[in-house]
């Protein structure tokens, strides 16, 4: 029974997130998950793309794949640090567990986590949560 003035808890948003994957099933399961979790989600397929979503619209949150044709993880994160509208934007790096690559990538394309891919999404979320938590200023 619906009461004047009550919401639907299931509407409710409290965060958007940018996905950026080039792989269809990731960006599909990651989307998923957060959406359940009262995220708006908004995807890309490729770094590229994922530097337009942003200048239409800073996310709270990125999720990014490292490994990508074209415009990769690590030169995505290079072109947000480098401008102060969008340096202060969290981002999970979603990793196939060898971080070796990134150690060589320099600090300006380090992102604030790394996370191992896996169909085991909890990791990513609790991630997430604690990244929104911090003050923006430690970002």
């Amino acid at each position: 029974m619906w009461r004047a003035g009550s919401k639907r808890q299931e509407s409710r948003v409290d965060r958007w997130a940018l996905v950026v994957d080039d792989s269809l099933t990731a960006l599909r399961l990651v989307q998923a998950v957060f959406e359940s979790e009262h995220y708006e989600v908004v995807t890309a397929s490729d770094g590229m793309e994922g530097l337009e979503k942003v200048q239409q619209r800073l996310p709270d949150l990125i999720v990014t794949d490292s490994v990508m044709p074209g415009v990769d993880g690590f030169a995505f994160l290079r072109k947000l640090k480098e401008n102060p509208v969008t340096r202060m934007i969290p981002v999970i790096m979603l990793t196939s567990g060898d971080l070796s690559d990134s150690k060589s990538q320099g600090a300006e394309s380090q992102p604030d986590v790394f996370v191992t891919k896996s169909a085991e999404m909890q990791p990513l979320l609790n991630q997430a949560r604690s990244l929104l938590e911090r003050p923006q200023q430690n970002r």
